[in-house]
């Protein structure tokens, strides 16, 4: 061997091989069965290759093969295999230790939500596995259970199982919980009643015999599965106690008219109760009571209630806390008409407020936007809510024109997330009581930007209109404030884009009502 260039190997015996010749040998004409039938393939010798030999000899394919030669044929009380049935196994190296072979992590906690105990530390560091041909099953090489149950014993486990489990977060329920109906008092008719009222159950019968309260009980035995943990106890105050047909209980909120479905035994709109919750990402649906919103979608409450009071990031108002993660649509549903209620009501003023002022403008009808084609054809409320910055005031919380989204590229990344809430106010406001509009009043009212020819949409120290682009500036070298007069941006009648006689930059001007500007609101 070695001719021509061919790639030599020495072997463990100190024998020295073409590789591809070797490995021809050893595979087509010795067609090895057993790990112990790989051997040097010169005469004479037949000393047992090292696994090193082979894997630099053979393909990835039969390297595999010679890897599962004997697992095949093992047959051993400390042999486990994979429980999914993939073929692949391992050999246990020795008995269970006294201490733990690797300290235990910070925070970690086993299934039952308690950190882990020395026992329970020594067992999961020697019985853990997780297996080489399918990495996503994890099981316990002891009694083959998948997942492997962190933070027991398999004895341990067995007996975990049959104990009653928090319907929130899987903890152990106590026995002495007044949700579950002890055992000699199932004659009991006043037992039974107290158990469904703390139970919260509302559709108990008028008169009903001990034996259909009793069946009643038994009904909603999920119900009892609850600890004392303060966050689960809220959760089940404000979960749906209601009975599915299949027996399941509905994981949906308390006091809604329909409920969301089966999510336990069925897939709802490709979710089901396994699934993790797509705002969250941290617990799955089962794991709190949900609301289905009329795009289909569902989510913890919770989690949608904190996305809402969450509102927009930034001065500029948005409306992606309105919005399912999703499909992006607005978030509508029986059990959150309350939360969004004024996120929705904002959106809708706003709204009017951006089309009358494209109908103001009267420039956009050429907009590529807008065409056949466009992303905005036939949309002109849409193209406007795109094009226009809207703020809220912080004196009287309404909504007001701030000029043009176009103006944030202006901006550093993350500058529109700082700034300060007192600054933003309208034009009325600002106006004092100054100037006002005999037909509309004060909140139509627009400034103009003291610096540039731009609407304002901040007012500073009780004194200066900023527009959005001006204002970004403040605290830096191009600080439109500290320029003189006759460094500041000139405009011509032609070229002013306000398109309204005004002093020169620098100083303060009330553009007036910006409704009576446009005849078609007037």
């Amino acid at each position: 061997g070695g001719e021509g260039g061919a790639k030599l190997h020495v072997l463990s015996c100190d024998h020295r091989l073409c590789a591809n010749c070797a490995a021809e040998h050893i595979v087509k004409r010795r067609k090895p069965v057993k790990q112990s039938d790989y051997v040097c393939p010169v005469e004479g010798c037949g000393q047992q290759l090292q696994q090193a030999d082979v894997k630099a000899l053979l393909s990835e394919q039969e390297y595999e093969t010679y890897l599962d030669s004997d697992l095949k044929e093992l047959d051993s009380a400390n042999f486990r295999r994979c429980p999914t049935g993939c073929g692949w196994g391992m050999l246990l190296e020795d008995a269970l230790g006294t201490s733990a072979k690797k300290p235990a992590r910070n925070g970690e906690v086993g299934i039952d939500n308690k950190p882990l105990s020395m026992e329970a530390i020594r067992h999961r560091d020697h019985y853990r596995f997780r297996c080489r041909r399918c990495p996503n099953t994890e099981f316990c090489a002891m009694c083959n259970t998948s997942p492997y149950h962190l933070g027991f014993t398999c004895e341990g486990y067995r007996a975990h199982k049959a104990k009653r489990k928090c319907r929130f977060c899987g903890s152990e329920v106590a026995g002495d919980s007044q949700l579950i109906l002890k055992e000699d008092s199932k004659g009991n008719k006043k037992a039974l009643h107290k158990v469904l009222h703390a139970r919260c159950v509302d559709y108990i019968p008028k008169g009903a015999s001990i034996q259909a309260l009793l069946d009643l009980v038994q009904r909603t035995d999920e119900l009892g599965s609850l600890c004392k943990q303060e966050e689960c106890v809220k959760r089940a105050a404000e979960a749906c106690t209601r009975v599915m047909e299949c027996g399941h209980l509905c994981l949906g909120t308390r006091g809604e008219s329909v409920c969301l479905g089966c999510l336990q035994c069925g897939v709802a709109e490709g979710q089901g109760a396994d699934e993790f919750c797509n705002i969250c990402w941290v617990a799955e649906l089962r794991e709190a009571p949900c609301v289905k919103l009329k795009c289909k979608h569902i989510f913890h409450k919770h989690c949608v209630e904190k996305q809402v009071k969450s509102k927009w990031v930034g001065a500029r108002v948005t409306f992606g806390f309105l919005e399912c993660p999703l499909c992006k649509q607005h978030m509508e549903a029986e059990a959150i008409q309350d939360i969004t209620e004024e996120g929705a009501a904002l959106y809708k003023n706003i709204r009017i407020k951006a089309e009358q002022r494209l109908a103001l403008e009267g420039n956009h009808k050429d907009a590529p936007e807008l065409q056949p084609g466009g992303r905005y054809h036939q949309k002109p409320a849409d193209y406007a809510m795109h094009k226009f910055a809207y703020y809220v005031c912080f004196k009287c919380r309404s909504p007001y024109f701030g000029g043009y989204r176009s103006c944030e590229v202006a901006a550093g990344e993350g500058e529109q997330d700082k700034f300060e809430e007192s600054e933003l106010v309208c034009g009325g406001c600002s106006a004092a009581g100054s100037t006002t509009c005999a037909k509309h009043g004060a909140e139509a009212i627009e400034h103009k930007c003291k610096f540039c020819c731009s609407v304002a949409s901040w007012y500073c120290w009780g004194t200066t209109h900023f527009c959005d682009s001006c204002h970004r500036k403040q605290g830096t070298p191009e600080s439109m404030s500290r320029k003189p007069k006759n460094q500041l941006p000139t405009c011509t009648p032609e070229t002013c884009p306000l398109k309204i006689p005004h002093p020169p930059n620098g100083e303060e001007f009330v553009l007036g009502c910006q409704i009576c500007r446009s005849a078609s609101f007037c």
